[in-house]
């Protein structure tokens, strides 16, 4: 939004992206925010981001969400509430006595969501724990999305398919990996250079100006 308070959850295209620049939404953290067409978006950084924005997922016992469009079967026993599990996968979750009791709802909503076709801007997370080069992950492969403490006191979202796990891209470098076309003008800055009318410069160095015609 104007104020730098968050809208709503939602998504760009790659072709609409006109720079990227870090953004310190509040302290210690320091992520990417994308200037695109469209206006200006940034990463998820909470589990109620990640729900906000993922109709397929739903929260069943807290910790995590769980993405109801790959949920195989609920297994009940002697103890309270349950766990799923998923088609191909020898992954479960639980799942709490009360969204247990809401099910045909919570599945109901998930499915006729629309039909999930969105990437996520990451990596894949090594064993050794660091990642992979960036890139793009599928977000209807992913079977949960959890709290990741990438480094002292840092928690971003980390998404899970099963036998991966994948982070969200949060540097400078992991938008160059991502976006191997950007320039970096600036510290911290990449920019479309396809989208650069002209350059100023002065004493204290430039300005760049955009043009481009909004083209789905």
């Amino acid at each position: 939004m104007s104020d730098n308070a968050l809208g709503e959850c939602s998504f760009f295209r790659e072709n609409h992206l006109v720079a990227i620049e870090l953004w310190k939404p509040k302290s210690n953290y320091h992520i990417p925010l994308f200037h695109t067409l469209y206006g200006k978006f940034t990463v998820p950084t909470t589990l109620h981001e990640c729900l906000s924005g993922l109709p397929t997922f739903a929260n069943l016992d807290g910790s995590n969400l769980v993405n109801i469009s790959l949920v195989d079967k609920i297994i009940t026993g002697d103890y309270t509430g349950g766990q799923v599990t998923f088609k191909n996968k020898n992954n479960k979750e639980s799942i709490n006595a009360s969204n247990l009791s809401r099910w045909k709802q919570i599945y109901k909503d998930a499915i006729s969501a629309e039909r999930e076709l969105r990437y996520i801007f990451g990596a894949e997370i090594l064993k050794t724990g660091k990642s992979a080069e960036n890139g793009f992950f599928k977000i209807s492969d992913m079977i949960s999305v959890d709290m990741w403490e990438q480094k002292k006191n840092y928690y971003v979202p980390r998404f899970n398919s099963g036998d991966k796990s994948y982070g969200i891209g949060l540097t400078v470098q992991a938008c160059k990996e991502a976006f191997p076309y950007l320039y970096p003008a600036y510290k911290d800055t990449l920019i479309n250079l396809s989208l650069v009318s002209k350059i100023e410069t002065d004493i204290f160095g430039g300005s760049v100006h955009f043009t481009f015609v909004i083209n789905e």
